[in-house]
């Protein structure tokens, strides 16, 4: 069966087990995934992730029952190549829009939780416009303090695809303590993604993102909020790759 060869294709790093897919394997997985009945959810990381998963338990259980784990962030793929391991990146907003258009070509229905109410507006009108035959069931905004009423709503109108957009790790603790209530196939968390799409953001260039220094540009915009996270967990990333060379170098002299 496709979806048993596509799992078997895992590369440890960090101490996680990523899934080393293209964008194109990941919707034929999703494909298969959703078909079979089964239930899961698919995260997708970048260095802050990694670090945060070093102190968390409870995020590093999240990551352990992962159906996929598709790497995000630059350096990782960086180190994954630097290492043999060869990941592709695949970021939140690659997968959205590929299992949207799953969505639209399948019959899926999509359901968006996270952001504001204007923000996930927005997300949906845009995305009717690419994909005018994708079947939005509904949405709400990530800013909820009585779980019930968001998962009664969810499930009572039984979403194949559940995008989840409430930020790192509160959206993966989220899916993971609720994915047994939830009436859904597959569960997608995608960070900030819905302000990408919508526009409140503004997304780094390519050239920057293809340097790596896409956090930087994230950094600028809101440095109040994000200066601990990306000048404290950089360096302390900068040493975990440090101790993944040394790993394999030893593997090597063995």
């Amino acid at each position: 069966m496709y979806i048993k060869n596509i799992m078997s294709q895992k590369v440890e790093l960090f101490g996680i087990k990523f899934d080393k897919l293209t964008i194109e394997e990941v919707k034929q997985f999703v494909e298969d995934f959703i078909k079979s009945g089964q239930k899961g959810y698919i995260v997708t990381p970048n260095a802050y992730h990694v670090v945060l998963l070093k102190k968390d338990n409870e995020f590093r259980q999240v990551y352990n029952h992962a159906t996929l784990v598709l790497a995000d962030g630059i350096p990782i793929v960086w180190v994954s190549k630097i290492l043999m391991y060869g990941l592709k990146r695949i970021t939140g907003s690659d997968i959205l829009y590929c299992l949207c258009n799953l969505a639209a070509e399948k019959g899926f229905k999509v359901y968006f939780l996270g952001s504001k109410d204007i923000v996930v507006k927005k997300v949906i009108e845009k995305l009717q416009n690419v994909f005018p035959y994708l079947k939005i069931v509904g949405f709400h905004h990530g800013y909820f303090e009585d779980d019930k009423p968001v998962i009664d709503e969810i499930n009572s109108v039984q979403p194949e695809i559940l995008f989840v957009g409430m930020g790192c790790p509160k959206q993966e603790k989220w899916v993971y303590n609720y994915l047994s209530h939830l009436n859904i196939k597959i569960a997608v968390l995608v960070g900030g993604v819905f302000e990408v799409i919508a526009g409140t953001k503004k997304r780094a260039p390519r050239w920057i993102q293809n340097i790596g220094l896409e956090w930087f540009w994230r950094l600028i915009q809101e440095p109040k909020r994000l200066w601990k996270r990306y000048l404290i967990g950089n360096t302390i990333f900068i040493f975990l790759v440090i101790e993944e060379l040394i790993k394999k170098f030893l593997r090597r002299n063995k």
